[in-house]
């Protein structure tokens, strides 16, 4: 027989091997396809082994574009090569299917399945070698990686696209933008711009370096998120303004117990003078004897200062209290007890932050392991298609089979979109609380401890995520809202008793020191110091409400009421604080539970879903049964990151709760 007809046999051995896989390519079929007689082939091969043998050995022969020895242009070089890869498996695209699908039962077959990917790993792993040998790539600490992606990429595209055809690129395009994104992988991407760049002379490498790290990922620990909590929090700011303010106030009312000196400067320009005209009507005629001059009060130094046209004043006032019946010192006390209320304040807001932040980051924390659960998860519903798809094509799996794996696939992947949009939304959520720049990648390095340890003592030290250890206080006494609502109860206390003195008398010195000056005119002020005339008075004032209108008992009144208001408060603040003590351990123990709960139930479910991948493959299990086994991993898997995201949130309120503030009433 002539080599025509043996090819013609092996291209029929190869066709109904495709199609039907090793048991349904019998020798009768086979000769049929050829169109010669059965006895011709086992003349030529011996055997169907050996035929089919042959058939698999020529996946592993074909003509393919070899790579540069000395890369010039890689992204045109990997596509032309790249491209001619993916057209000779597309060739063999039902071999390699059945080839794969009974690797098990002929694993005789394995060398020659896998000699061409093997080769073709070599080859680009070499090439990659040179690129980074020419300077085209900064490393290869990835290579490996970046090669098994571009060829396993292919390969996929090869095996599926004529099933799944919206999975993938065009197929024009496909093999450029695959060598595209393995060129990223390599940072061959990122060498090309700064040679680039070094081709146009640049000379601003400060620039470059700025440029750089404008775009880098910034890193944040939890420990550095709380210290940016308390810089950056708008309720925090607030209660320091308040702290500020009743500093001002207590100032103000210390300042009432010291003397007060104030100084005036007053300057007078009479535009018209009484006693100047008093003294030019009525001043006497002059002496026609040349007896001598005026005289009498027209011409006295006292009609002179009266009648000044100009007069300049320097005065000193000062006062002292001294006896204010008790009002002051009342003053005072309640000046104090309002300044601890805003430092007590002050404390929850720095608290309540950095519990607002904290939970703002394990949520943020949570989204990337909620993420990688849902793509993980899709990986495995890709891989059940893949195991059914295969299966459906050697017929050992119904049509039912493989849609139910097919509409499996397709409903993960709306799971892992909303995945990731939650993932956005948790970490804008989280650069908004800190006040960063939306946009800026931002990487964190605080994860959410799993480590399923022992149970926690939850009145004994608690170690937090960001390495503080903190002896929770849950007692009544020591929480802020009870401190505070006492510390305004002092105030209140303080109001009413000055509100109750102020019938009582004051009494005040006073002293006022002036100093008159009287220019003639044309000059501004007098330049000899005897010019300036002295006038000091020293007074005592006693003071006493005599008639107020009924002003001092309307005060009393509001005094009492504010004081009404503050105990009741209290009452309220001592009751809020002893059922939120109780709720937050309750909390914390059913974290606690929780978590250590969901940590058995994960293992099992992974558990589980082993054994049913194995009863899948062997044939004893349906989709259905494997279906059902990966929701049940999937829920696991989340149960476990939230329980474990509550309980770190759950611990971190613990350890803070003597400061936090009183949830409000309805709030979560």
């Amino acid at each position: 027989m002539s080599e025509p007809t043996r090819q013609q046999i092996l291209d029929a051995a190869a066709q109904v091997y495709a199609e039907a896989g090793f048991r349904g390519a019998t020798t009768r079929r086979i000769a049929e396809v050829a169109g010669v007689n059965e006895v011709t082939l086992f003349r030529l091969f011996g055997s169907k082994a050996n035929l089919i043998d042959e058939v698999i050995r020529s996946c592993r022969q074909g003509e393919q574009i070899p790579l540069a020895e000395q890369p010039a242009d890689p992204e045109t070089e990997l596509t032309a090569w790249a491209a001619a890869s993916h057209a000779f498996m597309v060739e063999r695209r039902g071999m390699l299917r059945s080839a794969v699908a009974e690797l098990h039962e002929h694993p005789e077959h394995s060398a020659d399945a896998t000699d061409h990917p093997v080769a073709s790993f070599r080859e680009l792993r070499a090439y990659v070698d040179r690129l980074h040998t020419a300077g085209r790539v900064p490393s290869t600490r990835d290579a490996n990686t970046a090669c098994t992606m571009l060829l396993g990429t292919l390969f996929t595209d090869a095996l599926h696209r004529d099933m799944m055809p919206s999975m993938f690129p065009p197929a024009a395009d496909a093999p450029r933008a695959y060598v595209r994104l393995f060129l990223r992988a390599i940072g061959a991407t990122a060498v090309v711009l700064l040679a680039l760049v070094g081709a146009l002379h640049v000379t601003a490498p400060a620039a470059l370096a700025q440029a750089a790290s404008a775009t880098a990922p910034q890193t944040l620990s939890l420990a550095d998120a709380l210290k940016m909590a308390e810089r950056k929090n708008e309720g925090v700011a607030i209660a320091a303004a308040g702290v500020q303010r009743a500093i001002g106030q207590q100032t103000q009312i210390d300042a009432q117990r010291k003397p007060q000196i104030a100084g005036t400067v007053g300057y007078q320009r009479a535009l018209q003078n009484q006693f100047a005209e008093i003294t030019e009507r009525l001043a006497p005629p002059a002496d026609s004897s040349g007896g001598g001059g005026g005289g009498g009060f027209t011409d006295s130094p006292i009609a002179r200062i009266f009648a000044a046209p100009t007069t300049a004043v320097f005065t000193l006032n000062a006062t002292q209290n001294l006896y204010s019946a008790g009002r002051i010192p009342a003053a005072r006390a309640g000046a104090r007890a309002g300044r601890s209320a805003a430092e007590i304040a002050y404390t929850a807001a720095r608290s309540q932050a950095a519990l607002e932040v904290a939970q703002a980051y394990f949520d943020a924390v949570a989204s990337d392991r909620f993420v990688a659960i849902a793509e993980s998860s899709l990986v495995l519903v890709d891989r059940t298609l893949a195991q059914v798809t295969l299966a459906r094509e050697v017929g050992t799996a119904a049509e039912f089979d493989l849609l139910r794996a097919t509409v499996a696939r397709d409903n993960q992947r709306p799971v892992v979109i909303r995945a990731e949009g939650a993932r956005t939304a948790a970490y804008l959520r989280l650069k908004q609380v800190l006040d960063l720049p939306l946009n800026a990648p931002l990487t964190l390095t605080t994860p959410i401890r799993d480590d399923a340890g022992a149970r926690a003592n939850p009145i004994g030290p608690l170690t937090l995520a960001d390495d503080r250890t903190i002896v929770p206080d849950t007692s009544v006494a020591a929480r802020a809202p009870v401190r505070q609502a006492e510390a305004v109860v002092r105030a209140q206390e303080s109001a009413l008793q000055a509100a109750k003195l102020a019938r009582l008398p004051a009494l005040q010195l006073s002293s006022v020191y002036q100093r008159f000056a009287y220019p003639p005119d044309g000059t501004f002020l007098p330049s000899a110091l005897d010019l300036y005339f002295p006038n000091w008075n020293v007074s005592l004032g006693l003071s006493v409400p005599v008639l107020s209108g009924g002003r001092l008992r309307g005060e009393r009144m509001v005094a009492e009421a504010n004081l009404s208001e503050a105990q009741q408060r209290l009452q309220q603040s001592r009751e809020g604080a002893a059922l939120d003590a109780l709720l937050a351990l309750n909390q914390f123990a059913q974290a606690e539970a929780a978590y250590l709960a969901s940590v058995g139930t994960d293992a099992q479910a992974a558990k589980a879903y082993q054994i049913a991948e194995v009863r899948f493959k062997e044939g004893v299990s349906t989709t259905l049964e494997l279906t059902e086994v990966r929701v049940q991993l999937e829920q696991a898997r989340l149960q476990r990151v939230n329980a474990a995201r509550d309980l770190e949130v759950a611990r971190l309120r613990l350890a803070l709760l003597k400061d936090l503030p009183l949830p409000i009433p309805g709030s979560r």
